[in-house]
């Protein structure tokens, strides 16, 4: 059995809550995101998930977005893309989906990289949530967040990252405040142009 790590596990939480944060802020910047912690899996509810692995040489992250394909998904997915909810196709709602779970675990991975480099990124898996059973699957770490589009609504999206590792020490990170000084930094440069 492994021990508890609340510093860890305290920051891994961050850094996820505040990746689906920065992601969800830049499909719908005018919405006003609220999200929370979710203690376990079986607590999310939503029908589907697109699963992508972040894996190092010593560990593997496994990011699952959470949605449900219903009406206010659609709407979400609509305005988003500009495009009345009548005339969304079903290519275009699951590109934008997909597309979107790439860039919420690439923003993920990249506040990763201060503890862990060098990482890679798999392509995302389009699931059933119904089909996920990680029973058999010996996790290290495992945080959820879950966001709404306003407090008191339902959930439109969550996210988890369930961490394996072979050792106790395979997976670390550093402080959260180490992050934060970081990602305030690159917050503050980003518009900026870069000349060759």
């Amino acid at each position: 059995m492994r021990t508890a790590n609340y510093e860890l596990d305290a920051t891994l939480y961050k850094l996820l809550q505040v990746a689906l944060e920065q992601t969800l802020k830049a499909c719908a910047p005018s919405v006003p995101w609220v999200t929370s912690k979710v203690e376990t899996l079986d607590e999310l509810r939503h029908e589907h998930c697109i699963v992508l692995t972040i894996s190092s040489f010593k560990f593997k992250i496994m990011c699952l977005l959470h949605h449900s394909m219903d009406a206010a998904n659609r709407t979400f997915v609509a305005e988003a893309t500009a495009t009345k909810l009548e005339d969304l196709e079903e290519s275009v709602y699951t590109d934008y989906l997909m597309e979107m779970s790439n860039s919420f675990c690439g923003t993920f991975k990249r506040h990763l990289q201060g503890s862990c480099p060098p990482l890679g990124m798999s392509t995302p898996n389009f699931l059933e949530s119904a089909s996920l059973n990680f029973d058999h699957i010996k996790l290290a770490h495992c945080v959820h967040v879950r966001a709404q589009s306003a407090s008191g609504a339902s959930s439109l999206f969550a996210a988890s990252a369930l961490v394996i590792a072979r050792d106790e020490g395979d997976f670390t990170l550093l402080p959260y405040q180490d992050y934060a000084s970081e990602m305030d930094s690159a917050a503050d440069s980003s518009g900026e142009l870069e000349l060759f």
